[in-house]
């Protein structure tokens, strides 16, 4: 009786036990608490995640499924070197500790092919041309030549046969041909030699050629007896191929035994005049 009437009638014990009932409801409610939470995050329970790097999108998800691992498509690109369709990144990466019902990010390899715009390369040189579809993805198979006064100056460029305008779309990777000029004009003509003859010899057989007479220059000014000077260099020179219709300039000396200064090689002439454009452009 004096226990009960301790806890029942004493107000201190009667505050005490309230209390210690209180604690105890506490710890019970935080128990059944923890329990519950551990049921439903599989406390202690994880997996080691898989690698599907480089598997099909459908791959990966039916791996990742089996251990109870939600794969989530965050992107799409495109990557030439990798086969379309597939996984090309994930998140986390393989090997990493997860809880079931984690999910893996991945970036996939679009399906299908990207396709470019064609900038703008003609009317540029071929080496401006190269580098700016290179630095898009697409690449230069061959140089085709056309007649055109401008040496290597991009005139067209062909995919798969056929002429294609800036703009025109197509994927990524691709190679394409350019046209570009061969530097003679619509028709190369080899230009006979004249070197020898005096003017009016000359001149005949300029025009014969279908080319122009130029200009003439003497390397001492005649004084009425033009007929005993001979030419002794001209330009362009013999055998050098240049458009109908060009001009043929000529140096005339009284001395047989002159001879014409060293010529520039025509190569370096024609490098010459790829780099004047390039400078141009």
């Amino acid at each position: 009786m004096e226990k009960n009437s301790f806890w029942n009638n004493n107000i201190f014990g009667y505050t005490l036990k309230n209390l210690l009932i209180g604690i105890a409801v506490f710890i019970g409610l935080v128990w059944v608490t923890l329990i519950v939470i551990d049921f439903y995050t599989n406390h202690g329970e994880t997996h080691k995640v898989p690698g599907v790097k480089g598997v099909s999108v459908e791959q990966a998800v039916d791996m990742l499924s089996r251990l109870d691992l939600k794969a989530v498509v965050i992107d799409s690109v495109y990557v030439k070197e990798k086969k379309l369709g597939t996984v090309i990144e994930q998140n986390p990466a393989e090997g990493s500790v997860v809880k079931p019902g984690r999910p893996i990010y991945l970036v996939v390899n679009s399906r299908s092919v990207r396709l470019i715009a064609l900038p703008s390369v003609t009317d540029i040189s071929i080496r401006q041309a190269e580098a700016t579809l290179m630095s898009i993805g697409i690449k230069v198979s061959s140089i085709q030549y056309a007649p055109s006064e401008y040496k290597d100056l991009v005139l067209e460029v062909k995919y798969r046969g056929q002429s294609i305008i800036q703009g025109a779309k197509i994927p990524e990777g691709s190679s394409v041909v350019l046209v570009a000029g061969n530097g003679y004009g619509a028709s190369a003509t080899a230009v006979p030699s004249v070197l020898g003859m005096n003017l009016s010899a000359a001149t005949d057989i300029i025009s014969a050629s279908s080319f122009v007479p130029g200009g003439v220059i003497y390397d001492i000014e005649p004084n009425g007896d033009e007929e005993l000077y001979l030419i002794y260099d001209q330009r362009p020179a013999a055998g050098d191929s240049v458009s109908s219709g060009s001009t043929i300039n000529l140096w005339l000396s009284k001395d047989p035994a002159k001879k014409a200064p060293p010529r520039v090689k025509k190569q370096q002439v024609e490098e010459e005049k790829v780099q004047d454009i390039e400078d141009f452009f």
